[in-house]
Formats: C-alpha cells, structure tokens, sequence
C-alpha cells in the first residue's frame, strides 16, 4: 500500500502574492521543521525565493516553465530524486487546475489550497477570463485577497467568490498592513421555514454548520 504523498498548493494570478506567502511559510518553523519538501516554481514573477531563510534546510526548489513539463514522470522523478516527504506547489495561474489533478501520482492527495488575489485587478481578471478565476475558485478553502483598499467594494469581491463556492473563506490585506476574515453574512440557500428543508448535495456543509450554530 502506497504512502499518502501531502501537496501544499497556492494558485493565483502574476504577482498575487503567492511567493511571498510561500516564502515566509517555508520560513516558519511550525510549518518547516525539517521534513523533505519538494517546492515546485510553475511560474516565476519579480519576486525571487530565497532558499538560505527557509527554518529548515530540507527544501529542494524544482521549476517547471512549461505546461508540457508538468507530466506524472516528471513529478515522480523529483519525489524520488529528493527523497521528499511532501509538495509545495506554486501554481500557474493560467493553467487549469485539471491539467495537475489528471498528471500527479497516484499517491499525491491535495492537503489544503489557498488561493492568492491582488484585489486591485481581480475584477478585471473575472470579467475578461472568467473561466480561469472559477478553476482556481472551484476546489480552493481560502482566498487570500491582497493589496485591498478601502475603496475597493468588499461586496462585489464576496459575490464572486460565493457565485462559485459557498464555504471557500475570504482574507482581506491592506496595503497598509491592515487584515480582515471576511464577515459579510449569506442567505441559506434552503428554506428553514419549509415543512421539508431541501439540501441540495453541494449545501450540505452549509447545512450541518447552520444546525450546529443555531440548535433552536
């Protein structure tokens, strides 16, 4: 029986943030204490990782420039070729996500994937390439929005995010250091009042949290 093989993975468009996430993650040392990380780079920005401040000195930095180059050899090669204990995978925002899931190993499993936003351009993302922002809204637990300010409508980011995916959480980061969970309230998608609630499959979540929350 195969080990499970845990992957870290941060999606998000040019310049969202996600290496400087990555970054001081791999710093942390309640995130980094030692264990083999392989740290897959599919794409590369301004911003540069610095290995020499990662806490611990296990991690194996692999780029992938091409999408013909994500294959489940290549993957399997450097797992082996490192002897990693777990993935950290930094994402290209422009490919689809189903490209990864079809070509990892069969052991790779998704342990948590957050997705980093410049709250600045991200409507302009949703509006020109739509299809690519509900990829990366589809399977993430948390949208990390970057850069916001104060005259950026918190709203018209929450329904983008919630048109998609009703438990994904939402992070709000100043730029002058300020941070915020998002706390804006939805309406249940079903009928507490019904003689017959009706959760669909994908309320369920929802469902059980709202009973749990409100016993009465």
């Amino acid at each position: 029986m195969q080990m499970e093989f845990p992957v870290y993975l941060f999606t998000g468009f040019l310049e969202a943030g996600k290496t400087k996430f990555i970054q001081e993650t791999l710093e942390d040392k309640r995130f980094n204490n030692g264990e083999r990380t392989l740290l897959i780079v599919c794409e590369e920005g301004l911003e540069e990782y610095e290995p020499k401040k990662f806490y611990g000195k296990n991690v194996y930095v692999e780029y992938l420039n091409s999408i013909d180059e994500l294959t489940m050899e290549n993957l399997s090669r450097m797992q082996k070729e490192h002897r990693a204990e777990r993935a950290v995978i930094e994402y290209n925002g422009m490919w689809l996500e189903q490209a990864l899931f079809e070509r990892m190993p069969e052991e790779w499993l998704i342990y948590q994937e957050m997705l980093f936003v410049d709250a600045s351009t991200f409507i302009v993302y949703n509006n020109n390439m739509r299809a690519l922002v509900v990829d990366k809204l589809n399977n993430c637990e948390m949208v990390a929005f970057n850069r916001m300010r104060d005259d950026i409508d918190k709203m018209t980011l929450h329904k983008i995010v919630r048109g998609t995916s009703r438990t994904t959480e939402i992070t709000y980061e100043y730029e002058d250091g300020r941070f915020e969970f998002d706390d804006i309230e939805d309406p249940l998608p079903f009928d507490i009042n019904a003689d017959v609630i009706d959760i669909e499959d994908q309320d369920y979540a929802l469902w059980y949290r709202d009973m749990v929350e409100e016993m009465d």
